[in-house]
C-alpha cells in the first residue's frame, strides 16, 4: 500500500476532527531531466466555524531565507493594525546570557519572570510593547512555549498571504518555524493556547 503524503495524512485529520482544510500545490518547472518535480505549498485550516484561527503549514524550496528553505507550520490569529513590529518570542536558553556581540539584541519586558524564561527578538514598538507587558498574555506565551521547546511565538512573522482572512493583517502565532507539525495531540495544544490567546485580546 502506498505510503500516505503529509497532505493526505492532514486531510484525514482535518476530516476527523470536522474542520475544513484548503490546499495549494504549485509546481515548478523541472530544471533537469532526471530532476525531481518541486512544489510550493500551502495549506491552512480553521479551528472551527467561527475562524478566530487558523492552523497554517508552508513550503517552498525556492524561496531562502538566511540560505535555507522556507518551511513552517503554526497557528496564527489577527491582530490589530496598529501593531507594526515583527518579533519573535522563544525560550531563552545559557546563550542568551553571553550574548554580548550579538546584533540582534533582545528586548525586556520588566517583568523578571518573564524576562527569565523568554527571550524577545526584533522591533520592539509602542503597541507591541503594551500587549506583550499584559501579564494574562505573558502566561500565555510561555504555557505556548512550554509545548515543544524549538516553538516560537511571533508577531507579523512570517508573513501569510494565503489565507484570506488574515492577508494583509497583523498578525500572532505560535510557530514551529523549520518544519511542519505533524503530530495532532501538538496542533491541538496549540489551536487551544492560541484561541485562549485570541479570547483574552478580544479577537473578533
Amino acid at each position: 500500500m502506498k505510503e500516505k503524503s503529509d497532505i493526505e495524512i492532514l486531510q484525514d485529520y482535518a476530516k476527523s476532527t470536522h474542520r475544513s482544510i484548503e490546499v495549494t500545490e504549485i509546481p515548478y518547472p523541472r530544471t533537469g531531466i532526471r530532476s525531481t518535480q518541486k512544489f510550493r505549498r500551502a495549506v491552512f485550516m480553521p479551528n472551527d466555524a467561527r475562524k478566530t484561527s487558523f492552523f497554517v503549514w508552508f513550503n517552498d524550496p525556492y524561496t531562502k531565507t538566511i540560505g535555507q528553505t522556507v518551511i513552517f507550520s503554526g497557528a496564527f490569529i489577527p491582530l490589530s493594525s496598529r501593531i507594526k513590529s515583527r518579533l519573535e518570542i522563544r525560550n531563552r536558553f545559557i546563550l542568551d546570557k553571553l550574548n554580548f556581540f550579538s546584533k540582534s539584541k533582545s528586548n525586556k519586558t520588566g517583568n523578571g519572570a518573564f524576562d527569565s524564561k523568554a527571550t524577545i527578538l526584533g522591533d520592539f514598538d509602542g503597541a507591541a510593547k503594551r500587549l506583550l507587558l499584559r501579564a494574562d498574555i505573558q502566561k500565555q506565551i510561555l504555557l505556548a512555549l512550554d509545548i515543544r521547546p524549538h516553538y516560537h511565538v511571533s508577531i507579523n512573522q512570517p508573513q501569510i498571504d494565503f489565507v484570506p482572512e488574515l492577508k494583509g493583517s497583523a498578525t500572532f502565532s505560535v510557530l514551529n518555524a523549520h518544519g511542519w507539525e505533524m503530530d495532532t495531540d501538538h496542533i491541538e495544544s496549540i489551536f487551544k493556547r492560541i484561541e485562549k490567546i485570541a479570547d483574552i485580546i478580544h479577537v473578533k
